[in-house]
């Protein structure tokens, strides 16, 4: 996918929370816990695979034995995004995230980045190489009264980037066609 964009690909990830999902593909659905150690352990094998000719790991729930992996990605680094909000996530995120996605309040995004701060500190890591990114639901698009405002709000409790789900009503695409042409451009210039 990275050779196709021509390196515009980043990998969002995260350690899977729906339990339902889990059960209708007959996949494990292993303990909270455990599933942030095996994303933990995923992301140290996917980085390795994407940078040396062949990867040997072993871990507690991986292992690979002198693997390879072909085509390398174009990006020398490729981002993660990398979705999550627990104690526990928050410290990986400071480990391994590019990109932290979250779908807190301002507030809670403001206490989010202190905590990730405090990890970062603790693995050496410049706490201002990750991005801060939030995802809204479709209703946030559906008027354009108060986008503005919380764009702002946002923006000041740390966030970098907002994504949102598209609308599927006629209205709220409308309304978002409205956000972007005529709201959005003020606020680029603005917050920029």
């Amino acid at each position: 996918i990275d050779h196709v964009s021509e390196g515009r690909l980043i990998v969002g990830i995260g350690t899977g929370w729906n339990e339902r999902e889990h059960r209708a593909y007959a996949l494990p659905f292993p303990s909270a816990g455990d599933r942030v150690e095996m994303l933990d352990e995923s992301i140290q094998i996917m980085r390795s695979l994407f940078a040396n000719t062949r990867t040997t790991f072993e871990g507690v729930h991986y292992q690979l034995h002198d693997a390879p992996f072909a085509p390398k990605p174009i990006q020398s680094h490729l981002p993660f995004m990398i979705g999550g909000g627990r104690p526990k996530m928050l410290k990986l995120i400071a480990r391994h995230a590019d990109i932290w996605d979250s779908g807190r309040t301002p507030t809670e995004l403001r206490e989010g980045i202190a905590t990730i701060t405090e990890h970062c500190q603790e693995f050496g890591r410049d706490p201002l190489s990750i991005i801060h990114s939030v995802s809204l639901g479709a209703d946030k698009l559906e008027s354009p009264v108060g986008f503005a405002e919380m764009v702002r709000e946002y923006r000041a409790a740390g966030a970098s980037q907002l994504l949102f789900d598209l609308p599927l009503s006629d209205a709220g695409i409308a309304s978002t066609r409205q956000i972007a042409t005529e709201i959005i451009p003020g606020l680029r210039q603005e917050l920029n």
